[in-house]
């Protein structure tokens, strides 16, 4: 698809992008994923440390940017496999977990993707029925019908919007930033009760930090997506520094920045809903920049979890066009909106933990298996298995350290309360053990390409 047809339906599905066909530039994954995370939702997301877990502001802001420290690394990292794959995340993924390992792991990418777009949806539709009086369900059609529209166009124009949305996004967000410091009179403290709940200062640090890291958790499994137009042929290296650097500093900027944000306004609030998070002191003359904010800042996020999910869709074996799954992943996620929308806060905080706990274990593989090429130890047993095997593992190996209260509590994080929900860590840590023991070095002249196994056989 040309770059200047940005009306053109994307049709390039799964397939890998050769070197002739790359085009676009470093430079736009800036404003992509600043605009993708100043919104109403990583407000809301921030607000979870002091509202929810009664953290301090200065514990928020270590827990929060700590946890983006990490996250955006590895969203970046995995942004530059996009430049020298030129594939779809999942479809990178199926070398390192086999065909049917990453089919049951693109099929968890693309539940990921809907359900992100449900959350979303439903923070903006309660923002609109908040500051306008528009009910909850026409709000969540309404958004549902614009993010598809875009999405289902494909790579291009959801560049090009993003590139739209984000000096607006920008210049409304900071206007919200000033108000908040003018009519907040102090940094928030910390809640003895809510603290209490959660193990005490520890636990609730821990807990923040988990949080944060789900909510990137998501977008670290869609990076590729969103590089794999940028696979030319010359200077690679240079291209993926500059992949690199753009994609940090973008979510990281954001994602502190607005989580921050919501820290100190959630402690000033009763958080029961995200509405709440619109104070009587947000003036009469900026509510309606605001709105216009809400309503872009809930399409800018959801556009790319519509088509990602699409992808992952079709890595699972799915035999649909691009489009059509794309509007497929917005009609599951209309659905979830319409259903899942009431008791806000609780499905929201199980969501992110449950994406988390599958998501990071699969981190050391494909850090692994993409620096350092793996074999398996054993004739007849394909390294991808025993990848897929290895993150099992590591799923398994977490479960006690689960802190889900009240729908499961693991028999660790019963015992140790102070040690928050840690099971991401001992996740990705047991998964690293697994697979080394699984597998043995390969020793490759190179892997700058996936093998021909990892080519998409449809689209």
């Amino acid at each position: 698809m040309k770059s200047n047809d940005l009306l053109t339906v994307e049709s390039k599905g799964i397939a890998r992008v050769e070197p002739e066909e790359a085009h676009g530039t470093p430079r736009a994954l800036f404003g992509l994923w600043a605009a993708v995370n100043v919104e109403f939702a990583t407000i809301t997301t921030g607000a979870i440390a002091t509202g929810v877990f009664g953290l301090s502001a200065r514990d928020a802001i270590l827990a929060i940017v700590l946890a983006n420290l990490i996250g955006c690394t590895l969203l970046a990292l995995f942004s530059t496999y996009g430049v020298e794959y030129g594939l779809p995340q999942m479809i990178q993924c199926q070398e390192w977990f086999g065909k049917p390992g990453n089919r049951f792991l693109s099929f968890l990418n693309f539940l990921s993707g809907f359900s992100w777009f449900a959350v979303n949806t439903v923070i903006g539709s309660y923002a609109l029925h908040a500051t306008i009086g528009v009910a909850i369900d026409p709000a969540i059609v309404a958004l549902t019908v614009v993010q598809v529209f875009i999405a289902l166009i494909g790579h291009d124009f959801i560049v090009a919007a993003e590139r739209w949305f984000f000096y607006f996004l920008i210049a409304v967000f900071a206007i919200l930033t000033v108000l908040s410091w003018l009519n907040i009179t102090h940094a928030p403290l910390p809640n003895p009760k809510s603290l209490a709940e959660v193990g005490g200062a520890s636990g609730a640090f821990l807990l923040t930090v988990s949080i944060m890291l789900s909510w990137l958790g998501g977008w670290i499994m869609y990076s590729s997506d969103y590089t794999r137009y940028l696979c030319y042929r010359d200077n690679r290296p240079q291209m993926k520094r500059r992949v690199f650097i753009n994609t940090f500093l973008g979510a990281f900027i954001s994602c502190v920045w607005l989580e921050c944000l919501g820290a100190f306004i959630g402690a000033t609030v009763q958080l029961n809903s995200p509405s709440d998070l619109f104070t009587a002191w947000i003036p009469a003359w900026f509510r309606p920049l605001l709105i216009v904010a809400v309503i872009i800042g809930t399409v800018s996020p959801n556009i790319l979890n519509i088509y990602s999910a699409s992808l992952s869709a079709l890595a699972t074996g799915i035999r649909l066009k691009q489009y059509q799954a794309a509007l497929l992943t917005g009609a599951v996620g209309l659905a979830l909106a319409l259903f899942g929308h009431d008791n806000f806060y609780k499905h929201y905080e199980l969501l992110l933990f449950f994406l988390g706990y599958v998501i990071f274990p699969r981190v050391p593989v494909m850090i692994i298996g993409h620096f350092w090429p793996r074999r398996a130890r054993w004739p007849g047993l394909a390294v991808g298995h025993l990848g897929f095997a290895a993150w099992l593992i590591g799923v398994v190996c977490s479960v006690p350290f689960f802190n889900q209260y009240p729908l499961f509590v693991g028999s660790f994080a019963r015992a140790w309360p102070q040690c928050g929900d840690i099971s991401f860590f001992v996740g990705a840590a047991a998964t690293t053990l697994a697979y080394l023991a699984l597998t043995a070095p390969r020793h490759a002249a190179a892997h700058a390409e996936l093998p021909s196994s990892a080519s998409p056989t449809y689209e």
